[in-house]
């Protein structure tokens, strides 16, 4: 059987190779312990030298599936800019279209080169360019138009990102936006041009524009910066090493930590959480398990806290990494803090769909957590219960919202099950442990609050009168 590896990843293209007879899905329980991987050539065009033809990794499109899901409606499309080829031309976009010389004017101002010298390092690379989309969709665009919007859609996505970046802003480029677009625009424009899968530009044109305005300008270095603004991680960051041209991020858990260049911003992002997150110990195994065990009967975190496995908030912020740890009468599962906004679900939605596409080497991370986040959040009272705990933090009007909201993010029931198998097996032997939650029911029924606690000393108190009572009459003491 072939499964696709991957042991070095760059922007170019991969091939698939055969591995004997192990199995590659990590969909289901078929996985086995080895991930999934993709060996990806660092030079595009380079012909191979087996049998085995190379496919080209691209900025994919969103699936079908997802497309048609009415959950997901609205989480894909621009609603202020397009950026490349998918939505270029459409008409409610064209506003920005109409100011984006304007802003790459200004953003190269400072570079002493004109525009036309940015223009021309962009033909050179236009057929890598053009062969990072999806085949056909840019066959309507001669070089020319398609090195304009290349250029202008680049250096308009790297002023925005650099004007709200602290450290890099340039105060005229935000006020020219606010000027043409309004306020709102800075909270919408930042979630199109990083987080929608369909709204992507090559990597390699991004880095391109900014080292031409500048040979000290370091993309990766400002959009580590830029993501801590917007996560506002600054406090909460344990390393606080800028990941900058020292990003790393692991391909493999046992293959070790490569430096390479993401295809695009989605991708980057995507990298830096994943990086950051999913350690060793929450990752399991599947070697010589039945189907059953990819299944377990505990549920939500009222239902856990009633068993005495309680919730409590992870240290660092965006992380996915669950703990948890068990004690004689009790547990605890330490929970990463999630801030619930619009803008997560259309992020989240589009880290979704990227791992839905072919050809992109993981091990759907995303898709785990969210199932295991919307495993925990089923009704009110859970929310409720990560709001107390300064686990989840909402913008949503009401509970009932938040629910609805983690239900509008489609998973298709899609996992690498391998991710928290650990964390989930430790849960179940727990739950499964009779001495353990017979104790803990004990106490979240009869001591869950201060008045039943009350009641059952009152009780106590009036149960050993009366028995001391009942002793004195029949067994009177002897004056």
């Amino acid at each position: 059987m072939e499964l696709v590896r991957m042991d070095n990843f760059e922007n170019g293209a991969c091939r698939r190779v055969d591995e004997g007879s192990e199995s590659s899905s990590s969909y289901g329980p078929t996985a086995t312990s080895r991930n999934d991987a993709l060996e990806v050539m660092i030079d595009p065009g380079m012909e191979s030298s087996g049998s085995k033809p190379y496919l080209k990794r691209r900025i994919e499109k969103v699936p079908m599936t997802m497309r048609k899901d009415e959950k997901t409606k609205g989480y894909f499309d621009p609603r202020v800019v397009s950026i490349g080829p998918y939505h270029h031309g459409k008409e409610e976009l064209q506003t920005v279209e109409r100011i984006k010389p304007i802003i790459a004017q200004l953003f190269i101002s400072s570079s002493g080169r004109a525009m036309d010298e940015f223009r021309e390092h962009i033909l050179e690379i236009i057929d890598d360019a053009r062969s990072c989309y999806v085949e056909g969709s840019t066959d309507k665009y001669s070089d020319d138009e398609f090195a304009k919007m290349m250029l202008l859609d680049g250096l308009f996505a790297s002023a925005l990102i650099e004007s709200i970046t602290p450290g890099y802003g340039d105060q005229q480029i935000e006020d020219e936006l606010v000027k043409h677009l309004g306020k709102h625009a800075l909270y919408l424009l930042p979630s199109d041009i990083t987080s929608l899968l369909e709204n992507q530009l090559p990597f390699q044109v991004l880095e391109l524009l900014m080292s031409l305005k500048s040979k000290n300008n370091k993309l990766t270095e400002m959009m580590d910066k830029f993501l801590d603004s917007l996560e506002s991680r600054e406090s909460q960051r344990q390393d606080k090493k800028e990941l900058g041209t020292e990003f790393r991020w692991m391909l493999d858990n046992k293959s070790g930590i490569d430096k390479k260049q993401p295809l695009h911003y989605l991708e980057y992002i995507w990298l830096r959480h994943n990086n950051l997150s999913q350690s060793d110990q929450t990752r399991g195994t599947l070697v010589n398990i039945g189907f059953s065990d990819f299944y377990y009967s505990f549920k939500s975190v009222s239902e856990l806290k009633a068993k005495g496995i309680h919730a409590r908030s992870g240290s660092v912020y965006t992380q996915r990494d669950f703990k948890f740890k068990s004690f004689f009468f009790f547990a605890v599962l330490e929970i990463p803090p999630l801030i619930l906004n619009p803008q997560f679900i259309i992020h989240t939605s589009n880290q979704i769909a990227y791992e839905w596409t072919p050809n992109n080497p993981n091990n759907l991370p995303t898709m785990a957590y969210m199932n295991f986040m919307k495993s925990l959040i089923n009704s009110v009272e859970d929310v409720k219960e990560l709001r107390s705990k300064n686990i989840l933090f909402s913008a949503c009007t009401s509970d009932e919202e938040v629910v609805k909201m983690f239900n509008s993010i489609s998973t298709f029931g899609v996992e690498d099950f391998r991710i928290y198998d650990k964390v989930k097996r430790k849960i179940q032997h727990h739950y499964n442990n009779k001495a353990r939650t017979w104790f803990a029911e004990l106490i979240h029924k009869y001591f869950s609050s201060p008045w039943t606690f009350l009641a059952f000393i009152a009780a106590t108190v009036i149960i050993t009168m009366s028995f001391l009572q009942t002793y004195y009459t029949i067994f009177p003491r002897a004056s």
